[in-house]
Parts: structure tokens; sequence; C-alpha cells
């Protein structure tokens, strides 16, 4: 249990969201809009009474139209509508006339139409989107040195992606109480958690006082300022968030923390 916050739970972990690009679905309307265009001027060409069907010369087109249209169907989990395409198959290979397929492929776009209604789609603008799922946020060295808060790493991400900018600070605060507790440890210091961060900097500069001058001073000294920097960045003299944050404050939050990280990691 993280100390520092209340809920020692993942404001995320009960919802769960696919990565989904609007290109999905254009790909799906797009190609059932061409069959069904396709099926008219076949009728037309050949007659009412025209069959498709494996034997004929058009097969290959035919089935290029089900595969890509069946293939949208389930990036996008249209389960019913994928029935439909399967449906088309089975009467594409079973010398169904080009009239059926038009029926079929009307009913599969009230189908599509219908579970759409069912499904919920955000926008992600770019900047955030590039946030999303990034198993490298921090960098490979903190992966490599930190393995331990990838969960809480990628969630930050996810959570700054989709606008729940309180739940990224919460991931980046359990983050901070692994990263405090190994900064403590370079500096043979236990540092409590339920102190506030006035009494841990004290603590760290403290110690790092201590430290004969040379590179390893500059460089505790160095993280020691990334710290203070977490700190102002959340915006909180005493270990506790407050209630709501800005995506501002989340993002500047995330950098801060990133730094301090980074630095870390070298240490």
């Amino acid at each position: 249990m993280c100390p520092w916050i209340e809920n020692p739970y993942s404001l995320t972990s009960w919802w769960k969201m696919e990565k989904f690009a609007a290109a999905n679905f254009y790909d799906l309307t797009r190609f059932l809009s061409y069959a069904q265009v396709y099926f008219r001027q076949q009728r037309e060409k050949y007659g009412e009474d025209a069959r498709m069907g494996p034997s004929t010369h058009d097969s290959q087109t035919e089935h290029s139209f089900i595969v890509k249209i069946e293939r949208a169907c389930k990036e996008l989990d249209l389960k019913i509508s994928l029935r439909c395409v399967q449906r088309i198959s089975y009467q594409t290979n079973h010398g169904a006339t080009y009239t059926e397929a038009i029926e079929a492929a009307e009913q599969l776009e009230r189908t599509i139409s219908w579970e759409m209604e069912d499904k919920l789609f955000m926008y992600v603008p770019p900047d955030r989107a590039a946030l999303y799922n990034q198993s490298e946020m921090f960098g490979l060295d903190v992966n490599a040195k930190f393995p331990t808060i990838q969960y809480d790493m990628v969630e930050a991400g996810n959570c700054y992606a989709t606008g729940r900018c309180t739940a990224v600070v919460f991931h980046l605060m359990r983050i901070m109480e692994t990263a405090v507790q190994e900064f403590g440890k370079k500096l043979g210091v236990a540092l409590v958690n339920e102190k506030n961060w006035h009494n841990i900097l004290d603590e760290i500069n403290r110690e790092i006082g201590k430290l004969p001058a040379g590179p390893s001073r500059v460089d505790m000294a160095q993280a020691s300022a990334n710290l203070y920097a977490v700190k102002l960045a959340w915006r909180n003299e005493v270990m506790h968030p407050k209630d709501t944050y800005t995506l501002e404050e989340a993002d500047n939050l995330i950098r801060q923390v990133k730094i301090f990280m980074e630095q870390l990691a070298k240490l």
C-alpha cells in the first residue's frame, strides 16, 4: 500500500480502453460502399438472375471485398456484423444472386449502424496520444533500473492521454515512493514516506553535505534539486495530494518525475 495516497488502487483498474484509429471505421464503410456499388454493377451487367460463386471470373474481386469488410469488423469488435459478413461469404461461395448479395449488404449496413450505437469512441489529441501505452516514457535506463515502476509509468501515460489528470498524479506518486526510498538507500538514510517534503529534502541535503567533494556529491545534489522540482510540481508541502489536478499540472509533473527518475537511474 502506498501511504502517500489514501486509495491504494488504480483509478483506472476497472476500465479498459482499446486503441482505435478512426481509419478502421472509415475503411469499413468504404469497403462496404464499394461492395454495394460493385454488386449492383454486376447485376446490371449480367442480369437479375446472375449468380455469384467461385467459378465466376469476378470471384476474386468479390472475395477481396468480403475479406476486407470481415477484417474491419473484427478490428472494431462488431460481432453481429461479422456474422452478417460471414453469411455473405457463404452466399458468394454457394451461388447466390447479386440481388441477394445486395440485400445482404444492405442488411449488413443496418447491422453495423445498430452495433456502432453501442460503441463509445474517444478522440485523443496527437500530443497526448503519444503517451498512450508508452512503455518507455521515462527511457530505457529507467526501465532497466526500476522495473517495478513499469505498470504505474504506463498507466500514468494512459491516464494523461485520456484526460484523467488526477489519476496521472496517483500513479506518479506511487513511482515516487519507490524512487525516494531508492534515493535514501544510496545516501544511507531511511526516508519515511509519512514525512512531508520539507523533512525529506532536509534529510537528503544533510546527508549530501556529509559527502566528500567530487562528482558523486555533485550528482547527488543535482538529484536533490530535481526532487525539489517534483515537490514544486506537486504543489503541496505535506505528503497528501490535493483533490484534483489540471492537464497542465499533470503534464508538468510527468516532466519533472521523468527528469528525476533519469537522474536517479544514473546514480
